[in-house]
């Protein structure tokens, strides 16, 4: 079953303004996905509606093969949502926070409590479960603000901005949990962050969104496929042949693009048999930000 379905998601607003229009993409269940595009461009209507806070003005959507408009109620109880501002009781203790929001639910008494502490020691709450939250510090609300939103051990998991504001230790934590989820439970992550090196490093596939059409959508070999973007092979030396393909890209570095890893051993050979000189070789492929803005602006990539 696939996680999440989209076919020609249309949103419209005063019958002009046409925040998303005819977007189509699938998410396979299990995936960790970084939902990506400038302020604007249409991210967070794509959330609403498919957990049923928006209806579309055309086209339909499935989580889990559940309808996203007739099935709303039951797709509640199934995902969950933390957006960037994601508030809580502030009057209420970290601990009284999450037994609340689980017993909405409706999670037997016992199986919360075992799951409000275990998850509080992950994001490294735990000694601070009963302080009111109005005395956490800006990243404890955020961490908070994620226990609330993985406390029903949710099938899909919506994110907005999830380690932003954190500081390194705690970001590790929270991306150790969102792996673990994903490993372990088949938990399917969609994940809008501005933060492209994180995306990088978490995510198995990508959506790039602007002026509310999806730009491409995929794994990252394929979306740089798709872009006519290949593997690069770099080295540092001197005396490199002309005849090999290499283009110099800065003093004493040159570039090939390749096809694969098994053609680099020869390559390096002929370098070195017509007398070139090597310090240094490494793999290269663009960088997200270089492919995601690839798409958005339509820069090139040499």
């Amino acid at each position: 079953m696939k996680g999440i379905v989209v076919e020609n998601l249309t949103k419209t607003y005063d019958g002009t303004y046409k925040a998303i229009e005819n977007i189509n993409f699938t998410v396979e269940q299990g995936s960790i996905v970084g939902f990506l595009g400038p302020n604007g461009s249409g991210k967070t209507t794509t959330i609403r509606i498919l957990n049923g806070i928006l209806k579309p003005t055309a086209g339909r959507g499935e989580i889990l093969g559940k309808d996203i408009v007739k099935e709303a109620h039951e797709i509640h109880k199934i995902c969950s949502v933390m957006t960037e501002t994601a508030a809580c009781y502030e009057n209420l203790s970290g601990k009284e926070n999450l037994m609340f929001f689980g017993k909405l639910h409706d999670l037997p008494y016992l199986v919360l409590k075992t799951r409000v502490e275990d998850i509080l020691k992950k994001l490294g709450l735990y000694e601070h479960r009963d302080k009111k939250v109005k005395e956490y510090s800006t990243g404890m609300k955020k961490r908070i603000s994620l226990a609330i939103a993985l406390i029903n051990n949710p099938k899909i998991v919506f994110l907005d901005e999830p380690t932003s504001g954190l500081d390194p230790e705690t970001a590790q934590n929270v991306t150790e949990l969102i792996k673990n989820m994903v490993y372990e439970s088949g938990t399917t992550v969609f994940m809008c962050t501005h933060q492209l090196r994180y995306a990088e490093d978490i995510c198995d596939t990508y959506g790039f969104i602007n002026k509310g059409k999806i730009l491409g959508f995929g794994s990252f070999k394929k979306l740089a496929k798709e872009k006519d973007i290949g593997d690069n092979l770099i080295i540092r030396g001197y005396d490199i042949p002309n005849n090999l393909g290499f283009s110099e890209k800065s003093s004493g570095v040159y570039k090939r693009e390749i096809n694969s890893e098994e053609e680099i051993p020869q390559i390096l050979t002929n370098v070195i048999n017509n007398g070139g000189k090597i310090y240094e070789v490494k793999n290269s492929i663009c960088s997200l930000e270089e492919l995601y803005f690839a798409y958005t602006r339509g820069d090139k990539i040499e």
